[in-house]
């Protein structure tokens, strides 16, 4: 089934409260429900708040969409308004249906927006993070390449767009799970993060 993950991280909120958030981002009308653990919010709807050190996480499958725009939306200048001092991470990843982005916002200036879908890039603004740069010196990922350029080798209609395309996919993915140890010390796929400690209240 792989991973699903709807998660804006935002940092540097020791004084904020989870039951602050709703109000701070436009829904006042929610009210705080059953705590969960971070990783079942991911499959539930509706929204999600929970606190983790000095760091903030809503989980909500549809707010994260809001991030993946050219421009950013109301809901990203009204995040961005709220916590100018922060950085605001938005980390999607549905491997279901090949989804994956990142809109990683520092200071109130988005620094890196990318995301694509089933080997299509959606959208690719701004510089590379450092994670990014770092996927090419990875040993797993030349052994990814290696694989993939026999598999070219042995499939005459496998074209240089469509590899390229697979190798920029790839990419992306990595560059989402090497995000995520930012905010929780390890990625979210290794043994030793803290993305199982966390639990979020459900907000309705």
């Amino acid at each position: 089934m792989g991973f699903k993950i709807y998660i804006i991280a935002i940092t540097n909120c020791a004084n904020v409260n989870t039951t602050d958030i709703p109000n701070k981002i436009g829904f006042d009308e929610l009210q705080s429900g059953k705590e969960i653990s971070i990783s079942e919010a991911q499959y539930e709807n509706g929204i999600s708040i929970g606190k983790y050190d000095d760091t903030i996480f809503i989980v909500s499958s549809e707010l994260v969409f809001e991030f993946y725009n050219k421009k950013p939306s109301d809901l990203e200048q009204k995040m961005t308004k709220e916590f100018p001092n922060s950085e605001i991470a938005i980390l999607t990843l549905n491997q279901t249906t090949d989804f994956y982005g990142y809109n990683i916002i520092s200071n109130g200036k988005r620094q890196r927006v990318r995301s694509g879908v089933d080997s299509e890039i959606e959208i690719d603004m701004g510089e590379k993070l450092p994670e990014e740069l770092e996927i090419p010196k990875d040993p797993f990922f030349e052994l990814f390449l290696e694989e993939l350029n026999e598999f070219q080798s042995s499939d005459k209609d496998f074209t240089e767009k469509q590899m390229k395309a697979e190798i920029e996919q790839e990419i992306g993915i990595r560059t989402f799970f090497k995000l995520t140890s930012r905010y929780f010390k390890k990625p979210i796929d290794e043994n030793g993060t803290d993305y199982n400690k966390i639990k979020v209240t459900k907000f309705e």
